[in-house]
């Protein structure tokens, strides 16, 4: 992987500054924002496609919307055992309140037995929730690679079978590119000595270049691993 081009690659284009502008202001606005994220999914295929200057043109706005829209659907169902896991212990713990409230006798004891065992089962499923968080926010750049290459299949999203797949067949790429990403959403976060505005442009630079070390890793994957049916 050439890890250097990976944070300057963009600067090839000859309308660079332009794009990333736009992407920047294009990101501080909710909703629309999900324009961003489609146009780093569709950077991250033309690096995959080896394209020699990847950065998409802004005139096809609506495809890039559609895409990240799609993509932030894909994250949901990614995430949704941590939030339907958290609702369910939002609600024990609402239980667990009103039971410990009883005041009245043998129900004041019960109350506090049914209330520690529900804090006790709550514990676990914090547990599971930081578990789940921490290993679906490590993979979360496999399917969202796979979405990337594969014409905005959400089926990608609940693929996990596949989408550990191609981790593990290219699994010091990928960790490789994660590490980079994670870099460069560091540095990213010095342009706040540009003024709070500056972090907008530089964390959507940090974008492009998770995109680009992300299609780098799905070109060296050589299609090894499981991937959507109608990817050609």
């Amino acid at each position: 992987m050439d890890i250097g081009k990976s944070f300057t690659y963009m600067m090839e284009d000859q309308n660079w500054i332009m794009k990333i502008l736009i992407g920047g202001i294009v990101s501080l606005i909710p909703i629309v924002n999900f324009a961003a994220w489609g146009y780093m999914l569709t950077t991250l295929r033309n690096v995959a496609e080896g394209s020699p200057t990847p950065l998409p043109e802004w005139g096809d706005f609506g495809a890039h919307f559609m895409k990240g829209l799609y993509a932030f659907v894909g994250v949901l169902v990614y995430f949704l055992p941590v939030i339907v896991i958290s609702c369910c212990v939002g609600i024990l713990s609402a239980v667990a309140g009103g039971a410990a409230g009883s005041t009245s006798g043998s129900s004041s004891d019960a109350g506090g037995a049914v209330a520690s065992i529900i804090a006790i089962v709550s514990l676990c499923l914090n547990c599971v929730v930081a578990l789940y968080s921490l290993v679906a926010g490590v993979t979360l750049y496999a399917p969202l690679t796979r979405f990337a290459m594969s014409n905005n299949q959400l089926s990608v999203f609940w693929d996990i079978r596949g989408s550990l797949d191609l981790i593990m067949k290219n699994v010091g790429n990928y960790v490789m590119a994660l590490l980079i990403a994670i870099v460069a959403s560091f540095i990213a976060s010095f342009g706040i000595i540009l003024c709070v505005i500056g972090v907008v442009f530089t964390s959507f630079w940090s974008m492009l270049v998770a995109a680009n070390v992300f299609g780098q890793f799905w070109r060296n994957s050589q299609g090894v691993a499981s991937v959507p049916a109608t990817l050609s």
